[in-house]
């Protein structure tokens, strides 16, 4: 509720304009020097540092602190205004002291690294204004000052280790006095007494020269109400003083560190290469999938990001596509692999970042591929997996429209059935493919027929047990070349034997 009281005065004869500190004022100010004398005192700038037992504020924000400032005020009040509702109007000269010193001093507690709430009491100081009207003769002279307490919420914001930058907003409750007295034609003269609530804000530094001990420099606006009711402002530019409180516990007994044991990075990323406008994983690329599966199941922490690419054949946008589908099943294997899904993220890149030349089969055999990113860890055993292992154990390739065994793969084939052999866990698939024949149904037979001729080699040669081979054949559908040259062809027309290894 906003109080004013008016009171008619006698005009005195002169009036001195500069405005003077009332004995309030130096009562007040003599309390805020006090407590910076306190403050300042060889005690307040012991070292206490953390590591000796010291309060250290930035380390345990909650505590209690008080302070004062003390600096130069400037106020912005339509005094012209005032003056003419006083004397009728007609003012024709001016003269407005709009400066003048102010304190302040205040207690806060810090709640967080970043937020405390400041109450105290400010003085402002005091205004003086001289006005004439002319032809008449006569001066009417004013004084105001300002004066109330206030509550602020603070946010502060780490610069370094000692400085720090901090801004306030509150609410003030002060109080405005107000006299104006006039001589000769101009003897109309009030005084008023004014309680109201305005708002505050400001901004500043600090300084820490220790846990305790800390200056600022800030500068704070206080918004206020004159007499007519119109809004007005004095700003206050201030260095302080900041004293904190705080428990000096001595430090906790020193804990027995663990011995230090060796730690090593394990990475693991993966590379998988697809076939021609496919999208689903490989059978051979499995068990690399497998081990990246594990590795993200020992470090449940780890993330990965799968991208997925394509070579520059068909246009942009089906590239694109196609490159997010060969992303998602790398991804859903994962996932049936027990890795939680929100750990994989995926990115599709369709042709924008080949690894090889697109002018070549082998160039596009590379751009065909996912990256997989998985996050590195440090750990001392590290992740056991088995020792590398093969996954095609042979690749055969056939003349046009031939299903025979070329007599050049015989020794390949030896090789895998020796592997069978040694590791009888193992199975194997055997894959037949076919390349440029115009009908779809004889490229399947024909692929059929080359996978069969396969196992029976196996099987008639070296005695491998039919029941760890099976054969299946995919036509022209998954090829690994395009069959526009005689060696894109050559590569299609083949038989991929893939291991698969049971637990």
């Amino acid at each position: 509720m906003k109080q004013e009281h008016f009171t008619a005065q006698a005009a005195p004869t002169k009036k001195n304009l500069s405005p003077t500190i009332s004995p309030f004022r130096y009562k007040h100010l003599a309390i805020v020097i006090g407590l910076t004398a306190t403050i300042a005192s060889p005690t307040a700038f012991s070292q206490n540092d953390a590591a000796d037992g010291g309060f250290n504020f930035r380390a345990e924000p909650r505590h209690w602190y008080i302070g004062g400032n003390y600096g130069r005020t400037i106020e912005s009040i339509d005094d012209g205004a005032i003056a003419n509702a006083i004397i009728g109007g007609g003012l024709t000269g001016i003269e407005d002291e709009e400066s003048d010193r102010g304190y302040k001093f205040f207690v806060g507690y810090q709640f967080t690294h970043h937020f405390a709430l400041e109450a105290g009491y400010a003085d402002l100081g005091d205004f003086g204004v001289r006005v004439a009207r002319a032809p008449e003769a006569g001066t009417l002279t004013g004084d105001t000052s300002y004066k109330g307490y206030n509550l602020d919420a603070v946010g502060t914001w780490p610069l370094t280790e000692r400085l720090s930058a901090f801004g306030r907003v509150g609410a003030f409750r002060y109080e405005t006095e107000e006299n104006f007295i006039g001589t000769e034609s101009l003897a109309a003269s009030l005084s008023r007494d004014d309680n109201d609530t305005g708002y505050k804000f400001g901004a500043g530094l600090e300084y820490s020269f220790n846990e305790r001990l800390s200056a600022r420099i800030e500068a704070e606006r206080y918004r206020i109400e004159d007499m007519l009711g119109d809004n007005g402002s004095v700003n206050l530019y201030s260095l302080g003083l900041v004293y904190r409180f705080g428990d000096r516990a001595a430090p906790p007994p020193a804990k027995e560190k663990d011995p230090v044991v060796a730690q090593q990075e394990y990475c693991s990323k993966l590379e998988i290469q697809f076939e021609i406008n496919r999208a689903d994983i490989p059978r051979a690329e499995t068990e690399r999938l497998n081990a990246a599966g594990a590795f993200l199941k020992k470090y449940p922490d780890t993330k990965a990001v799968i991208e997925g690419h394509t070579d520059n054949v068909g246009s942009s946008q089906s590239n694109m596509q196609l490159s997010q589908r060969r992303a998602d099943s790398v991804l859903q294997y994962l996932v049936g692999q027990q890795i939680d899904a929100s750990r994989i993220s995926t990115l599709a890149r369709g042709e924008e970042e080949p690894v090889g030349s697109n002018d070549t089969d082998a160039g596009k055999r590379e751009n065909r591929r996912i990256n997989t990113t998985i996050d590195c860890v440090n750990d001392v055993a590290g992740l056991s997996l088995p020792e590398a292992r093969i996954t095609i154990a042979a690749l055969v390739e056939f003349d046009a429209h031939s299903v025979a065994v070329d007599e050049r793969y015989h020794a390949d084939l030896e090789k895998a059935a020796n592997y069978l052999r040694d590791n009888p866990n193992v199975t194997a698939h055997v894959e037949g493919h076919a390349a440029d024949l115009p009908s779809l149904q004889k490229a399947q037979e024909i692929s059929e027929q080359r996978a069969a001729n396969v196992v029976d080699y196996l099987v008639e040669k070296f005695a491998v047990d039919r029941t760890r081979l099976t054969a299946e054949g995919f036509g022209k559908t998954r090829r690994v070349a395009y069959n526009t040259t005689e060696e894109g062809k050559q590569k299609n027309r083949r038989v991929n034997i893939v291991l698969n290894y049971s637990n």
